[in-house]
């Protein structure tokens, strides 16, 4: 492909933003906009992003619908009752919940990987207690994404590293997780769905798995749809130059370098940041294949994965932490249909939920705290 004149839509900015990311990836980040540095300002506070008064009521509320449908959808969707389901899980072998614990941390660092991929120079510490801080609050938290998203930026800028970087590197990661999660697990989920129908026809059907996934699917792609054409230089140019006069003409400049900071990063480095994330995923799936070998559950493994999807779509609805209470009940109602015992199905949700969501929020706390309390400052001087 030949290279875009000089003043053509496609070509970067003569200007500082040339810098190319293969040679540094962060040398670009370094420089520092002024106008990121001030809308980014509150990562430079004393103190974290703080939770209001009506996320913490809303953060309770959630947590007693966990509960609230875990007493009451569970038992429904099986038809066992809490003491069969007790059962099953004080008979359940010694090795299950050690085994949720490991995989659950282990989802947790490689997660944590992905974050560190996508910030070019960064520590390992810090990239780790910033995700799991990150996820941690988004799980706890209703809608709880954009506070998650300022507990991260505020750790890695303690860390050290420049708010660009930071900027550049938290996109690239929030896009990472959309493609993984909103589009190749249900796009898996409804081929392992599809192929378990052809090689082995039962007529049974996972409860809500065909249009849960194909509502996911579409609104993913469609996002992602509308993204990268934002990300195209020459669409970002003019959407910027509409603004005319309300956009002064050195902001205008140095989104489009952000932008060329992070399609340079998306190029060089798909393979370090997504690998790690798809890692993850493999490890919460084994987790569920273990769920069921411990409450003896016999699985097609096709199904095994249009059950994961299912489950990871249902998670993506932010009525409570990490879908928990919903995934449960519908998860163990699919495994119902397909001949799994009641009280067995409903144990085997609820130790998935321990790698799915307990682990996440007490490593994110004991994060927070280790960021607050331990992590040195390394800030420069303001």
């Amino acid at each position: 492909m030949s290279a875009a004149s000089p003043g053509s839509p496609d070509s970067p900015d003569p200007g500082p933003a040339t810098v190319p990311l293969g040679a540094d990836d962060a040398a670009r980040a370094r420089r520092g906009p002024d106008w990121l540095i001030q809308e980014l300002s509150e990562f430079d506070a004393e103190r974290p992003p703080r939770l209001t008064p009506g996320r913490l009521v809303a953060g309770f509320l959630s947590g007693a619908l966990v509960i609230a449908l875990l007493g009451w959808a569970l038992p429904w969707a099986t038809g066992a009752s809490w003491a069969e389901i007790g059962g099953t899980l004080a008979s359940l072998p010694l090795w299950a919940l050690p085994a949720m614990v490991v995989l659950g941390v282990g989802a947790l660092v490689l997660e944590s990987l992905t974050v560190r991929a996508a910030l070019p120079g960064s520590r390992w510490r810090p990239a780790l207690l910033g995700h799991a801080a990150s996820s941690a609050t988004t799980l706890a938290i209703p809608g709880g994404s954009v506070l998650g998203l300022g507990v991260l930026g505020w750790i890695l800028r303690r860390s050290g590293l420049a708010l660009p970087l930071i900027f550049t590197g938290i996109v690239a990661a929030s896009l990472v997780e959309m493609v993984i999660t909103s589009v190749l697990i249900p796009l898996l989920g409804l081929g392992a769905y599809a192929l378990s129908s052809v090689l082995a026809p039962t007529g049974i059907a996972l409860p809500g798995a065909l249009w849960a996934a194909l509502v996911a699917v579409l609104g993913a792609v469609l996002a992602l749809a509308l993204t990268s054409v934002l990300l195209r230089r020459p669409v970002l140019a003019k959407i910027l130059a509409q603004f005319g006069q309300t956009l002064p003409e050195h902001l205008a400049r140095e989104i489009l370098m952000q932008r060329d900071a992070l399609v340079q990063m998306l190029r060089r480095r798909p393979l370090q940041l997504l690998a790690p994330t798809i890692g993850a995923r493999l490890l919460q799936w084994i987790a569920l294949l273990a769920a069921f070998e411990a409450v003896g559950a016999t699985v097609p493994l096709a199904l095994t994965v249009a059950i994961f999807a299912l489950g990871r779509v249902l998670s993506l609805v932010p009525l409570t932490p990490g879908g928990a209470g919903v995934s449960e009940a519908v998860g163990a109602a699919a495994l119902v249909a397909l001949g799994v015992g009641a009280a067995e199905s409903a144990a085997a949700m609820l130790l998935l939920l321990v790698t799915m969501l307990i682990i996440p929020l007490l490593g994110g706390a004991l994060a927070a705290v280790v960021a607050l309390s331990f992590a040195p400052d390394r800030r420069p001087a303001r």
